[in-house]
């Protein structure tokens, strides 16, 4: 049994026993057969990570203030020494097994992964290597991958993740005056490689186990960061300008977003209190926050066009047909899960090619004529009202969500019309006062089905 679902039964155990529908004896032989390992708590992960981190420092610090009165070999025999030294602790702390408590197995991991570092550091101030930072970073990443294997700490798995985000974000500028790529390694292929690295990890050897909520988060965020660095790298490398990779970065939003609950941390799918909605899981949230950014940014007239440009470039690049690929498969997956409300905040992805039919859009379609930004305000105005509808239709909805994008669409719209400064302030009042009770009749009604469950 996965820790998560042994918790939940450890959990309810207590509960029904309390309440006298299992035996003491029962309950018992159930918490031996099915035992609940020590969680990481945050404590753990900060203790760790900064004992990890100042003993990293440390070493950079007193290796830099005698640097440059050592020997060509002296400096390579304290260039490696810190990381055959961090290599030694975490070989000793490996060896004692569960008697090693997890702080221990964060401070050596993160500290191996500082000595890395500094040995890559050293090497090439020493030989006078070429080189730019992203491609250290990239090399980094390499070395320090079986760190989060082997250890199994957490801040070296978030090390890891930021760490391949900031090189793929780094390959995304990579382009000189002329258009040039000026970096090495393709994103397109690597960046994916890096992501696939932790897969050891996520779901893990039982295939059942999911990431720690902490390290979940991390995933969700420097994925989606890196995999919109690829989207741009896409279209730089096609010679196109920053403004193309509006759709494809809306695209690469909906695909996380559409990631099932619980493969990125959260949103764990267990039944009882212990359960979590869809709208808990990191994916959901980062790639909701950016794909509904995005579109509400393409409610004004001036960046609308833009997004609608960018469908005809990008849709002949390979990486673009792949996301959308991904996304269709995805969307599949999520629509036999029931996850329709995250399916409507997704299909914001796919305003911008519906609005290439219409005249102003650069299609010769019979498409009804208005400006791009009023489809992006009319698309978002469904999809709040879709949002609203599912909740209190009975399914899992998100009303609170749906009422927000109503008001944000209309002081956005008010605040882009030319009338009084009286008149917007009392109009934002009366959408202010209309929202919080929006929001108390959404909070009552959730209460009273919740009181209205049988115990």
């Amino acid at each position: 049994m996965a820790d998560d679902h042994a918790r939940w039964l450890a959990d309810r155990l207590v509960e029904w026993e309390r309440e006298g529908l299992l035996g003491a004896d029962a309950a018992r032989t159930l918490r031996e057969r099915y035992p609940v390992a020590p969680r990481r708590n945050l404590a753990t992960l900060v203790i760790g990570s900064l004992g990890g981190l100042c003993i990293g420092a440390g070493l950079i610090a007193v290796v830099a203030s005698n640097w440059d009165d050592l020997p060509r070999w002296a400096r390579l025999t304290v260039a490696f020494a810190p990381l055959a030294v961090t290599q030694a602790i975490s070989a000793r702390l490996l060896l004692r097994g569960s008697t090693t408590q997890p702080w221990m197995l964060e401070a050596a991991g993160l500290a191996q992964a500082a000595a890395v570092a500094a040995a890559l550091v050293l090497v090439s101030q020493i030989y006078h290597l070429p080189g730019k930072w992203n491609e250290f970073a990239l090399l980094w990443c390499v070395l320090v991958l079986p760190l989060a294997w082997v250890m199994r700490a957490r801040g070296v798995a978030i090390a890891y993740l930021l760490g391949a985000a900031a090189w793929a974000l780094g390959r995304a500028g990579d382009f000189g005056m002329n258009g040039v790529d000026t970096g090495a390694f393709d994103p397109r292929i690597v960046y994916p490689l890096l992501l696939a690295g932790l897969l050891p990890l996520w779901p893990g050897p039982t295939l059942r186990e999911r990431p720690p909520e902490s390290v979940g988060r991390v995933l969700a965020a420097t994925a989606l960061a890196g995999l919109i660095a690829v989207a741009a790298f896409d279209m730089h490398r096609a010679g196109q300008s920053d403004d193309t990779f509006a759709w494809p970065a809306m695209l690469t939003a909906a695909a996380v977003m559409l990631v099932p609950p619980g493969l990125a941390g959260g949103g764990d799918g267990l039944p009882g209190p212990a359960a979590r909605t869809q709208w808990q899981a990191p994916q959901v949230g980062f790639g909701g926050i950016v794909l509904v950014a995005m579109a509400l940014v393409a409610t004004y007239r001036s960046p609308a066009p833009a997004f609608v440009a960018s469908v005809g470039p990008a849709l002949v690049r390979p990486w673009t047909r792949a996301v959308v690929v991904a996304l269709v498969v995805l969307a599949v997956v999520a629509l036999r899960q029931g996850r329709l409300a995250v399916l409507a905040v997704a299909a914001l992805a796919l305003v911008p090619p519906l609005l290439t039919l219409s005249p102003q859009g650069g299609g010769a379609g019979p498409a009804v004529s208005w400006e791009p930004a009023n489809g992006f305000w009319l698309a978002v105005l469904a999809v709040a009202v879709v949002l609203i509808a599912l909740e209190f239709g009975g399914r899992e909805g998100e009303a609170r969500l749906g009422g927000a994008l109503v008001t944000i669409l209309v002081m956005l719209r008010m605040a882009d019309q030319d009338v009084p400064l009286v008149s917007k302030g009392i109009a934002f009042i009366l959408l202010g006062c209309g929202f919080l009770a929006f929001n108390m009749l959404v909070s009552r009604r959730r209460a009273g089905g919740v009181a209205a469950r049988p115990a």
